[in-house]
């Protein structure tokens, strides 16, 4: 779509419809995301449609090489650091490279960080427009007054006006949000608890975990818990690897050691061997 409306001439309501094989109300809707993400479109005399291309991107026309190159650079921050996507979007604006669906998706997040990073620097209260949740399988509208980002963007902690409670949502489970016109009004209630290694939050990180694993193990952990990479260390000449760390649940490492039963070697804290043998039993 995003093509289309760009190359010349403009065009119709009727012929994007048929051109996407979808209703005028889904077009409207994907015209409202692509102003959202910062594309310019306009009407012509003839209420024809078209993307106009913005005169500050147009003086840095990035090649395909170039474009990809920069990429690159920006996702070495972390792949899922939403501030980086930010900045691919723009690139991508800029460039021939082609927005495919995850490109608009990380960029509709990235235009989200933005609005929540108002609000808290405005200190104004936020609504969370479809938040869908993982716990209650529900998904409802929020207002809440947002104090900080977690590790790479992901989430925000919050204070939930409703309910009272300091939270952490998922920024990938929002629709949208909405910076609202009031300040905020319950700071005193305010608190965050950075979450630990395996995303479990509280108050104390008092419960120590110490494994002994294989290569693969360790690259698995890595990968689905990228804040674990500080805490692991080869063990010289044995082709295994150390890792120690103190955290706020046992349920996010017993989950990573039962799946790697075979690979994963419980040292230390006596308290956790018990939690894993507890685990064991209920699987028997």
């Amino acid at each position: 779509m995003i093509n289309f409306l760009k190359a010349r001439p403009p065009k119709s309501l009727r012929s994007i419809e048929s051109f996407l094989n979808t209703s005028v109300r889904t077009v409207y809707r994907y015209i409202d995301l692509l102003k959202d993400l910062g594309f310019v479109v306009e009407k012509d005399a003839n209420n024809k449609i078209f993307i106009v291309a913005a005169p500050e991107l147009d003086l840095i026309p990035f090649t395909v090489q170039e474009a990809d190159y920069i990429k690159k650079l920006v996702l070495s921050a972390g792949k899922d650091n939403q501030l980086a996507q930010s900045v691919l979007q723009k690139v991508q604006q800029s460039s021939e490279i082609e927005l495919g669906a995850e490109s608009l998706f990380k960029a509709h997040l990235a235009k989200i960080v933005e609005q929540i990073s108002l609000a808290i620097v405005d200190g104004k209260q936020l609504l969370i427009k479809g938040y869908s949740s993982a716990n209650s399988q529900s998904i409802s509208d929020r207002i809440v007054e947002p104090t900080c980002f977690t590790e790479n963007y992901d989430s925000i902690s919050a204070y939930e006006i409703k309910t009272g409670l300091n939270k952490y949502f998922n920024i990938e489970r929002m629709a949208s949000v909405e910076v609202l016109e009031t300040s905020m009004l319950h700071e005193e209630h305010h608190e965050f608890y950075k979450p630990d290694i395996f995303g479990f939050q509280g108050k104390s990180m008092n419960k120590e975990i110490e494994l002994q694993m294989s290569m693969r193990a360790s690259l698995l952990l890595k990968e689905e818990y990228p804040m674990s990479a500080a805490f692991i260390k080869p063990i010289p000449d044995t082709g295994k690897y150390h890792f120690k760390a103190n955290v706020q649940s046992f349920k996010g490492p017993k989950r990573f050691v039962m799946g790697f039963l075979d690979e994963v070697q419980v040292l230390g804290s006596k308290e956790f061997i018990r939690f894993i043998q507890k685990g064991l039993k209920k699987n028997t």
